[in-house]
């Protein structure tokens, strides 16, 4: 891909002429050749072929400054140049009107300088045009983009303020919904302060628990009446596939009357450790002598963090693990500090010790 040596555009096929001397390379059009005459032409023509400089650097047979007739056809030679113009041809070269006049070979050359700056700047004006063209929709391009983003970063930063605000509000309200379990526990444990539970005891069609709770207390030493009885009946299965006859839920009349008998059941277990409070005790007619437990009526949050304070007691060799006005205790030997079982978390620490 070369440059025309008459004006600043590429050369992009073919169609064009080469100096046989200086090399130089010209459009067609530039030299005011037609491609039909240069077809026609004959063949050494384009090899042989001199641009206008050349032409004029040639020397003169009668050392005048007449510029000398090209070796080839007269159509041909007067087309070297876009500036030069088509000479009539019955025209004979005695002809005083179309005698040239000398032009030096400077005065060539700035000729030629001038046409292809000032063609130089035509192309440079349109391309500088066209550029400024593209740059002004590139910028109003990019002012639409800019403006697209900074609403973008608008909304995501009243979008990050507002979540910052709920995730304020929503520990809150979890640190307040935690108080009010914790609260609404603490009552449900203390609606169920004159409550106690017998598990473990047999299910019979037509039973009276009432005389079941009756015997339960006279086998323990202590005397109940059916009027400490408010309440009596069994509950119902946290598990329903679960193998355990259902619990029976006594509401005595106070909490005193609950807490004395609770504490005779315990006694009585202590005193006869090879025989403690079982079905036999009460009457109970069956194949099998089972235990029988009796325990304060615990709250559904309570009850689940006492089953979870037995199983870790299981793991992590802990030897007493009982319940007191409601509450969870664990101790790892006899002489250690009794642990207040508060929350699940109390679990996670020792289970990580």
């Amino acid at each position: 891909m070369s440059k025309c040596a008459a004006c600043p555009d590429v050369i992009n096929d073919d169609s064009f002429m080469e100096c046989n001397r200086c090399s130089c390379k010209f459009h067609l059009l530039c030299t005011n050749i037609d491609k039909c005459e240069l077809e026609n032409a004959p063949v050494d023509f384009k090899s042989k072929w001199l641009c206008p400089i050349c032409l004029n650097k040639q020397p003169k047979n009668d050392n005048s400054c007449k510029p000398v007739r090209p070796s080839t056809p007269t159509g041909m030679a007067d087309m070297t140049f876009v500036n030069t113009r088509r000479k009539i041809q019955n025209r004979t070269d005695s002809d005083p009107n179309i005698h040239l006049s000398s032009t030096s070979d400077a005065g060539m050359q700035n000729i030629r300088e001038i046409i292809r700056e000032e063609l130089r700047g035509v192309a440079t004006k349109s391309q500088l045009s066209q550029i400024l063209s593209e740059f002004n929709d590139f910028k109003n391009s990019l002012e639409f983009i800019s403006e697209g983003f900074d609403s973008i970063k608008n909304d995501l930063t009243a979008a990050n303020t507002e979540i910052t605000l709920l995730k304020k509000e929503n520990e809150s309200l979890r640190s307040e919904m935690h108080s009010l379990r914790l609260r609404l526990n603490t009552f449900d444990q203390l609606s169920r302060s004159s409550n106690l539970e017998i598990q473990c005891v047999p299910e019979r069609k037509a039973e009276n628990l009432i005389t079941i709770v009756q015997e339960l207390g006279k086998t323990v030493n202590f005397n109940v009446n059916e009027k400490d009885i408010s309440y009596c009946s069994r509950t119902a299965k946290l598990q329903s596939n679960s193998p355990r006859p259902r619990s029976i839920l006594l509401k005595l009349n106070s909490p005193r009357t609950r807490d004395c008998l609770l504490a005779a059941a315990i006694e009585f277990n202590k005193k006869n450790p090879g025989n403690k409070l079982n079905t036999g005790h009460l009457g109970i007619s069956s194949t099998k002598v089972t235990p029988i437990y009796v325990t304060e009526n615990l709250s559904p949050e309570n009850k689940h963090l006492h089953a979870a304070a037995r199983k870790l007691a299981k793991e992590k060799s802990y030897k007493y693990v009982w319940i007191r006005g409601g509450r969870v205790y664990l101790r790892k030997t006899e002489t250690s500090e009794a642990i207040f079982v508060r929350n699940e978390e109390v679990l996670d620490k020792l289970n990580r010790l």
